[in-house]
């Protein structure tokens, strides 16, 4: 069976769910409306003679769904492919298809996409600028475009290619490339940690007798062990209940000025 939508027609799908995505977003259906108004061309196209298969897809995309925006694409293309194939027969297969995987791609989408990707590029972004430097902010509009104008129509033609069958051969593939990021994020982390996070113990006066902590103790057992520590504490304190981040960034000066003043940091 000849496909129906050109390249075309696939990017600019794509290009509205970009823009519709958070359209009328609630908490009740959430990414609902983004979808629904993302698929209107293809049931226009679709289902122009078949009024009762027209007002089966609206039942079918009007239910709740929620996912990572990027992942999205694929879904969006299976989709496509499904209905295009076999019409509103179709639907319940693509209900099918929508709730089952709209878990998963958000869990892997939100880990490659939110947490390590985003930190990469961020940290390259935030030491660039450090140094007096606007590439790393051009790196970042790079990339913000390369996922909105490349990554994004390319997934969608793979679910609109590929149709379901992609379910069994991109699995195992997003996993693996999950894992490699998620190292690579991890890497990345500690580096920031050890370049932008400063924390250098002070001298620590015992009965008369002066020792200085950062070299005598802290340098020979870490060089950046305030650094993690400090890292650490965060960490272990964001997981508190009622704990935000702002709350903890008062916490957080309210004690670098505590030990400044008690001479245990130093500038």
């Amino acid at each position: 069976m000849s496909k129906q939508f050109t390249k075309k027609e696939i990017r600019r799908l794509s290009y509205r769910w970009s823009w519709n995505r958070s359209l009328a977003w609630n908490y009740e259906k959430m990414m609902t409306a983004g979808y629904m108004t993302t698929m209107l061309p293809v049931i226009d196209k679709l289902y122009q003679d078949d009024p009762e298969g027209r007002r089966k897809a609206f039942e079918t995309h009007s239910v709740f769904f929620n996912c990572e925006p990027n992942l999205t694409n694929i879904i969006l293309g299976m989709d496509i492919a499904i209905e295009e194939e076999m019409g509103a027969d179709g639907l319940d297969t693509v209900a099918g298809i929508k709730a089952s995987l709209m878990g998963p791609f958000a869990g892997i989408g939100d880990t490659l996409f939110t947490s390590v990707l985003a930190t990469i590029f961020g940290s390259i972004a935030v030491t660039t600028a450090l140094d007096g430097s606007y590439f790393g902010i051009v790196l970042w509009e790079i990339w913000l475009f390369f996922v909105m104008f490349g990554l994004r129509p390319y997934l969608m033609q793979l679910g609109y290619t590929q149709g379901i069958k992609l379910v069994t051969t991109l699995s195992g593939k997003l996993n693996q490339i999950t894992q490699a990021a998620s190292v690579l994020g991890i890497m990345v982390v500690g580096s920031m940690v050890a370049s932008l996070v400063k924390v250098k113990f002070g001298t620590l006066t015992i009965m008369g007798t002066e020792f200085d902590l950062q070299t005598k103790l802290f340098d020979a057992i870490m060089p950046k062990f305030g650094a993690v520590l400090i890292v650490a504490l965060c960490y272990w304190i964001l997981g508190k209940i009622g704990m935000k981040s702002s709350r903890l960034i008062l916490m957080i000066m309210a004690l670098a000025i505590l030990c400044s003043f008690l001479g245990i940091l130093v500038p």
